[in-house]
């Protein structure tokens, strides 16, 4: 039981300094690697995007060849960013 006590005891002495104990800042490199990273990230993003409106494009054409009385698409007007 005491062994106990004095565990709680040092976990909680212990726990702020842990918490404030900071990272050092990312190197020239590594940032660099980051942003690679990320501009990656962001143009297969863009290609997914691409092709799901494409397959949606594609099964779109499919459903009005097959039902000619279908409603028209109506456009959306989206706003710039």
């Amino acid at each position: 039981m005491k062994r106990l006590n004095v565990w709680m005891l040092s976990a909680a002495l212990l726990s702020p300094t842990m918490v404030l104990a900071k990272l050092p800042a990312p190197t020239i490199e590594e940032a660099q690697q980051k942003a690679a990273a990320a501009e990656k990230k962001a143009l297969g993003d863009e290609a997914a995007k691409a092709a799901l409106a494409k397959a949606q494009d594609r099964v779109a054409s499919r459903y009005r060849a097959k039902n000619p009385h279908a409603p028209h698409p109506v456009p959306v007007i989206t706003q710039a960013k």
